[in-house]
């Protein structure tokens, strides 16, 4: 086979895969996402890094941002300086950010943040927040109001992070 026809090919697959995830991935978490919207989660518990419940009420009153992560997700490693750049101006413009590391243990999370500063606080979550919010791809973030509910929720690793916590929210 010819390097150009082989190039070729590697696009066209290249291609297929995007846009089956999209398709077949993306598209139904935005739309499950959508339908979250409002969505009271304040009565829901974390864990705090002693093991504390932690629930989600105490964060009432202003904007609340959870960046959920784990220590293997490449993106998430990637995401996290970039929040951890912009945690002093969330704190200043009233909204609050925590991250949430889904299934690992406080060990693991220690360990990791002797490598990687983490400037916001970091909970951790037995299942209910992520399975109430449906997060399947991490990084996520989603953003609660100031009354508890859901405002929006957003999958993958996003470049302009900053720029949309910042500025849009």
């Amino acid at each position: 086979m010819k390097p150009g026809r082989i190039s070729l090919l590697i696009w066209i697959a290249l291609v297929g895969v995007i846009v089956y995830q999209v398709a077949f991935k993306w598209m139904p978490l935005w739309e499950k996402a959508t339908t979250l919207q409002g969505t009271d989660v304040s009565n829901l518990q974390l864990e705090d890094e002693t093991g504390r419940p932690v629930y989600l009420s105490r964060f009432r009153g202003k904007p609340l941002i959870i960046n959920f992560w784990a220590s293997w997700c490449i993106p998430c490693r990637v995401e996290i300086p970039l929040l951890n750049g912009i945690y002093a101006s969330l704190l200043e413009g009233n909204k609050q950010l925590i991250g949430v590391n889904q299934s690992e243990s406080q060990v693991q999370i220690d360990e990791f943040r002797e490598n990687t500063p983490i400037a916001f606080p970091v909970y951790r979550d037995r299942g209910a927040l992520s399975q109430m919010l449906n997060i399947q791809v991490i990084p996520a973030i989603a953003v609660i109001d100031g009354s508890g509910k859901v405002s929006s929720i957003t999958y993958g690793f996003r470049p302009w992070i900053q720029a949309y916590l910042l500025w849009w929210i």
